[in-house]
């Protein structure tokens, strides 16, 4: 039967598709004799992303050929996941090395912690393995650029019709395009800044260390251990757990960023107003964060809100550059908040067809019967039949099927079953 109450739109937050499982391969390396850095950290950012090249682009960045040809390779390793071309395509010993920054500047710890960079990559594609399960879940969405650098984007859908993106930025190394970092929607940050969890919880295990060092560094790393077993708990489903440990962080830790994702990761959607309240949160102190735009689009639909999801689109559009598997997601939306008119404005120029996505069908279907198109509602149930092997049972008994049974297009289809 088509589902009329569309598949989940929006991730829970919280930190799934990063290294959890590093934690141990780091450990097992890292030195006791080391001293900390008192350089501050600079999270990594995003600018807007542009879909064409810069006019002024320097002779040795990646073209467009080139970054499209790389976002075929990434997408082929983790779909067959092959580890050691993941990590022959992402260089995980930079990313770790930035995620040193200001913390660790001891050459013996920092080798210890470097040889987690080699098993990084299978462990990567082992976070990811979830999303994997069937063609187009891990796609790439096209070649974008950022401040006149070159970045591929990258859609995760598992399913449950859970959505995330990846970016990966681009650089030349000795004539070998390949990426320096990953940036993660549903975190809001780069991958080099989320794993600063893991060198905290690396550097509070080895008590010899801590003792040794002082002031900022010091209670950045006590922040990080907090962060880590909050996310342990989530990870594990003891949301009552994690919740507890959110309550007792100090003020000023509760409104760091990861904490107010963690509550939102940790607070049941069936209690819409403290679900609200976590996410109402989050978006009011990071309005500008990348995370805001899929938050949003959760936060939108549940208050019925489509101004509110369209402003979510947008702001996900410029993150990714343009995804028209998200434009159909989100017009599926529009057309059951009743913004007809917007939710055909916002699926008119997605190539469903091209989708090998079956929420793609059910989206365009979604669409059509809130504008009567009842040709396009007859195509999509033929797709998603024959394609698909989806079995519908009398659609007279489906909410929003009251036009399209009354008409030719419906005769057709029943004489077809």
């Amino acid at each position: 039967m088509l589902r009329r109450t569309l598949l989940a739109i929006v991730p829970r937050f919280g930190k799934a598709v990063v290294l959890g499982g590093l934690l141990v391969v780091m450990l097992s390396g890292c030195d006791r004799g080391s001293t900390a850095s008192q350089t501050p950290h600079q999270p990594l950012s995003l600018a807007r992303a542009e879909t064409s090249p810069p006019e002024d682009a320097p002779q040795d960045m990646v073209t467009p050929a080139e970054a499209e040809a790389f976002g075929s390779q990434w997408r082929d390793a983790i779909m067959t996941r092959d580890g050691v071309k993941v990590g022959q395509l992402l260089d995980f010993k930079k990313i770790f090395n930035r995620s040193l920054e200001g913390l660790v500047d001891n050459e013996r710890f920092r080798n210890g912690y470097l040889k987690g960079a080699g098993p990084a990559a299978t462990k990567f594609v082992q976070s990811v393995t979830p999303y994997l399960t069937r063609e187009g879940a891990y796609d790439l969405v096209g070649a974008v650029y950022r401040d006149g650098q070159s970045h591929v984007v990258f859609r995760l859908l598992d399913d449950n019709g859970r959505i995330n993106y990846h970016d990966l930025h681009l650089i030349r190394e000795a004539g070998i395009v390949k990426a320096d970092e990953l940036f993660i929607a549903a975190t809001g940050e780069a991958f080099s800044d989320t794993l600063r969890t893991v060198v905290g919880a690396a550097a509070q295990s080895q008590n010899s260390f801590v003792d040794r060092i002082s002031g900022q560094a010091k209670a950045e790393l006590k922040r990080l251990e907090l962060q880590t077993q909050i996310s342990q708990a989530i990870q594990s489903g003891n949301t009552e757990k994690a919740l507890q440990l959110l309550d007792a962080l100090p003020e000023d830790i509760k409104k760091f960023k990861t904490s107010m994702l963690y509550r939102i990761a940790a607070t049941p959607v069936e209690d819409e107003a403290a679900y609200l309240a976590a996410v109402e949160g989050y978006v009011a102190e990071f309005p500008e964060d990348a995370s805001v735009g899929l938050i949003s689009m959760d936060v939108a639909v549940m208050r019925e809100d489509p101004t509110m999801l369209i402003a979510a689109h947008e702001a996900m559009t410029q993150w990714t550059g343009g995804d028209p598997f998200l434009d159909l997601m989100i017009g599926a939306n529009l057309a059951n908040l009743g913004a007809v008119d917007q939710a055909r404005a916002m699926v008119a120029d997605a190539d469903v067809d091209a989708s090998p996505l079956l929420e793609a069908q059910d989206y365009a279907a979604t669409v059509a019967l809130a504008t009567n198109d009842h040709d396009e509602v007859l195509k999509r149930l033929r797709i998603m039949r024959d394609r698909f092997g989806l079995q519908f049972g009398d659609l007279h008994d489906n909410e929003g099927f009251e036009t399209f049974v009354q008409s030719p297009q419906f005769e057709q289809w029943e004489s077809e079953e």
